[in-house]
């Protein structure tokens, strides 16, 4: 009965993930022979732009391309982190299949890989980034860091390696043990980095090579033929600036390319080290040493990106991960995929795209176009940015915050933030949500919001009630000002002689809705870009007319490259209702004059 107990309990699991029938579940708990529980059917769905998921349903990280039969698959572990949760959870490898990126049009395998069920040696506790390649014998081989039952190994993070005849599954384990472990690496020592981050490339005369590396160090091994054991010895490489983790090789016109999880805390790209930034180096050795050449992609959203960059029907591409999906985080981040394109050898810096770009999202809050500055900033690792930059925030890492942290023994009680306009704005209202920790950062004891008036003098806002709670969003609803300048100055909890320093996650200021957006006509001769207005006048009930910025979206020579009309959509700030519209009319050159 305790195996019949334990056969049950298991089934049980798979009719809350799989769905399965209670007439299946029956048939698998008497073994009946043919039925076995099926991941989730694939899904078609079309995507928008990046992240490739963006609507929250389905998160995916660590994306490892492969352009195999005239298809693009990319191969990734599920996010699966509460919305709080400040530490990775990913227990499963999904799958996401097109045949040109370009087009939108995607196959979505969940739960495409389990670790739990496929290695008998494995926990199932973890699915880090992981990478499948092609062997010589036509068969695909997931190469995946999972972590080991031994407990006696100082770190449990392996590579093991699962198997399929076809790129989709279903997967098996070839060799019933871990591919490469600890021992392997570090022998008998206590000390060393996780081995995780797999990636297989395979030269053009076949020889394959598995990279591996994090915390700073990237390691290359030969791969046997079978593509399921190592041969020779273990190379630690060099000349990898500021490598962090996350090594992916290609080879393009004889140069071999390695792009990189780059890190150096305090630098223009990563200003602390909770944030990455790509990188590339070049070798004329698939085993270095390297030559570092560029960065190529900086200020994503997320505190790790994991790039990878492949060749797929004629077009070179790159996939990172962020944490733009809705509702997304450092730990529920979601893959993207951009473009790359060359000049000669060399790898252009790559533009990344989102389907709903940010400078184009309708929204009533003045602060994401305001020019910020505060009295003082810890910096690294806060950033002053953290205030306005639009983003949701869940599981908070420090560059989200803006923070006046000095030490233990802080003897400075005020310091404020501010934001400015380049015209005046009308505002009526401000959110923010205050952050603490378990250290010194506590909310403030008190806080004040004052804007400028016309005459450059500060005037504080009548507002009698300033909640000061953390991490919950605070309104506050103001009398109807105009203004270019506003400021909040927040005091600090005493601590005998000292003061406690106060964090901010986001700060908004909400401005008037206009009474109606207006249309704009332009004309322009063939040739010739219309020229856009950077402001426009729009009506408020209790200002009259102001002049508010606009943000156009862009305009392609085609549109204005023979006679015509076309429309441009615009962004006015703090204007939530809608967008402006320019009716563009071109014209000949002699009905331009």
């Amino acid at each position: 009965m305790i195996i019949r107990s334990r056969i049950v309990s298991s089934a049980h699991r798979s009719i809350r993930r799989y769905g399965i029938s209670g007439v299946a579940l029956l048939c698998i708990c008497l073994g009946t022979p043919g039925l076995i529980a099926q991941p989730p059917m694939p899904r078609s769905f079309h995507s928008q732009g990046n992240p490739i998921i963006r609507d929250g349903s389905y998160y995916s990280a660590d994306a490892a391309p492969l352009s195999a039969g005239g298809k693009l698959y990319i191969y990734f572990g599920r996010d699966q982190a509460d919305r709080w949760q400040g530490s990775f959870r990913l227990l499963e490898y999904g799958l996401m299949v097109t045949e040109d990126p370009t087009s939108g049009d995607w196959t979505l395998y969940q739960a495409n890989l389990v670790p739990g069920e496929v290695f008998a040696w494995a926990t199932g506790h973890r699915a880090y980034a992981g990478q499948v390649a092609k062997g010589a014998d036509g068969r695909f081989y997931w190469y995946v860091p999972v972590e080991w039952k031994n407990t006696e190994v100082p770190n449990r993070m392996v590579i093991g390696v699962a198997v399929s005849d076809s790129p989709v599954g279903p997967w098996s384990d070839p060799i019933g043990k871990p591919l490469l472990t600890w021992w392997d690496v570090f022998g008998d020592q206590t000390t060393g980095q996780e081995v995780i981050d797999p990636h297989v490339f395979t030269d053009t005369d076949g020889t394959v090579y598995l990279y591996w590396g994090s915390w700073f160090v990237a390691r290359v091994v030969k791969l046997a033929p079978s593509m399921t054991a190592t041969e020779g010895p273990i190379v630690r490489m060099s000349g990898l600036d500021a490598f962090f983790e996350a090594p992916w090789v290609f080879k393009r016109d004889g140069t071999y390319y390695l792009v990189y999880d780059w890190k150096r805390g305090g630098s223009q790209w990563t200003p602390s080290n909770y944030q990455a930034a790509i990188a590339y180096a070049t070798s004329s050795s698939p085993l270095g040493p390297w030559q570092f050449q560029d960065i190529i992609l900086s200020g994503t959203s997320s505190t790790t990106v994991h790039p990878s960059v492949v060749e797929h029907n004629g077009r070179w591409w790159l996939t990172y991960h962020t944490k733009d999906a809705e509702g997304g985080g450092h730990f529920r981040r979601s893959v993207a995929i951009d473009e790359v394109h060359w000049d000669g050898a060399t790898i252009l810096p790559v533009k990344q795209t989102w389907a709903d770009h940010p400078a184009f999202r309708l929204t009533k809050n003045l602060g994401v176009d305001a020019k910020v500055s505060a009295s003082f900033t810890e910096q690294p690792p806060m950033t002053l940015g953290a205030l306005n930059d639009g983003r949701p925030e869940t599981a908070l890492l420090p560059p989200d915050l803006w923070g006046n942290y000095r030490g233990n023994t802080n003897t400075q009680e005020t310091d404020w933030i501010q934001y400015a306009w380049e015209v005046p704005v009308q505002i009526n209202g401000t959110g923010i949500q205050f952050h603490r920790d378990g250290n010194w950062i506590r909310p403030p004891h008190k806080w004040r919001l004052e804007y400028q008036d016309d005459r450059g003098e500060w005037v504080a806002f009548p507002i009698e009630d300033y909640p000061t709670e953390v991490n919950r969003w605070i309104e506050v609803p103001l009398p109807p000002v105009t203004t270019q300048r506003v400021r909040a100055t927040f005091w600090g909890q005493p601590a005998g002689e000292y003061f406690h320093s106060v964090a901010v996650t986001e700060w908004e200021v909400y401005a008037v809705p206009a009474e109606h957006l207006d249309t704009l006509s332009v004309k322009t001769a063939v040739g010739h870009p219309p020229h856009l207005p950077s402001t426009m006048e729009l009506s408020f009930a209790d200002a009259g007319r102001m002049p508010v910025p606009v943000i156009w979206r862009d305009v392609e020579p085609q549109q204005y490259a023979a006679p015509g009309a076309f429309t441009v959509e615009g962004r006015a700030i703090g204007q939530a209702a809608g967008f402006i519209e320019a009716q563009v009319v071109v014209v000949g050159a002699d009905a331009a004059k």
